[in-house]
């Protein structure tokens, strides 16, 4: 254990501890136990992630986003018969979960009453918070661990995927080949260490300047090829930061599209704050076309979160009886939500669904 510190949080010593069995690890490592260690870690001991947190979140403007989530998936559901699932993944302390099944019980009673609440979640103190947050749906909502059992219905989630950890690569123009970026820890900080050579590949590289960073994240492609085999018929949804491979590129930056965030101020010191900085990076759409291929299923175009809010409240409108009434908070909740200046660009919405 190395000697600790008055800087040196019980985190930071763990992680430091690990590295010093190896002399380094891979920055996908990090960021996994910077973000998921048990008890320790920046999700673990983060309850508000929202307005009093360090980014801001769908979730966080209201009950507008589970709404009209409820009332879209109601309308798949209804293609369904028998019992049916809601499952989501990352559902962090219940609050998205909570809104669409209150949407359910009071607008969608026939839909609430065949359907069953499934999350996917490994943390206890997840499950403690979301049982809480979820406490008058009980008799609805069971729990399974990473993976998915088979199922009928909607899976969903809502800023997951970006926050799986990756793999950080650079671009040697002078070597003329891809890097993979490790962290050591040295004088009581963690710091940088190039690792191995070759370990990705980009067919116009040599387009780019030197030290053009690259991410992969192949957890998250695994995971959504694992709930892409589990879906026996319906929809699999996730609201994320998805860019097009090219993208990343444009312009070129040292972390791709890595950051931190630290008391709403986003950071590009990666290692600083351990277990108190979030850390993200946009998902390459191209890694979870591919899963989902894979998987057999079926891919519709991406949408800005804009234009699929936009085309659920136009739904709204023609069955008003289905839905509360639009009155002025609510209006501004779903501005936030859609306009391009708000959450409405920065946001995508792909769906893959199993007929």
């Amino acid at each position: 254990m190395p000697q600790a510190t008055a800087t040196m949080n019980e985190l930071k010593e763990r992680i430091a501890a690990e590295i010093l069995k190896d002399s380094v690890i891979s920055f996908e490592r990090f960021m996994e136990m910077a973000l998921y260690e048990p008890g320790l870690g920046y999700y673990e001991t983060h309850r508000d992630i929202g307005r009093q947190g360090d980014f801001y979140t769908n979730v966080s403007i209201g009950p507008l986003f589970g709404q009209l989530l409820g009332f879209q998936f109601a309308q798949w559901l209804q293609l369904l018969r028998g019992p049916v699932q809601l499952v989501e993944a990352g559902a962090h302390d219940g609050r998205l979960a909570a809104d669409i099944l209150n949407y359910l019980r009071e607008f969608q009673s026939a839909i609430y009453e065949r359907v069953t609440l499934i999350l996917l979640e490994q943390s206890q103190i997840h499950r403690e918070w979301q049982a809480e947050t979820l406490a008058e749906h009980a008799a609805k909502v069971q729990w399974e661990g990473e993976k998915s059992k088979p199922f009928r219905g909607v899976f969903y989630c809502n800023e997951l995927l970006d926050a799986f950890p990756v793999q950080k690569y650079e671009w040697d123009e002078k070597g003329r080949t891809w890097f993979e970026w490790g962290v050591e820890f040295e004088n009581g900080q963690f710091v940088w260490r190039r690792l191995r050579e070759g370990a990705w590949s980009c067919e116009f590289a040599d387009q780019l300047p030197d030290g053009t960073g690259m991410i992969e994240a192949p957890q998250a492609s695994q995971f959504w090829l694992q709930i892409c085999n589990a879906l026996e018929e319906g929809r699999a949804v996730a609201i994320d930061y998805f860019v097009e491979r090219e993208d990343f590129f444009n312009p070129p930056t040292p972390h791709a599209t890595l950051r931190g965030y630290y008391q709403h101020r986003r950071s590009d010191d990666l290692l600083a704050n351990s277990g108190k900085q979030d850390l993200t990076a946009s998902v390459d759409l191209n890694e979870i076309r591919d899963a989902a291929r894979t998987a057999g299923i079926e891919s519709k175009k991406l949408t800005s979160q804009g234009k699929f809010f936009v085309s659920i409240f136009q739904k709204t409108l023609e069955i008003p009886a289905q839905f509360p009434e639009w009155k002025s908070e609510r209006l501004r909740q779903f501005q936030t939500l859609t306009h391009p200046d708000h959450l409405g660009r920065a946001f995508s919405v792909l769906e893959n669904w199993r007929r």
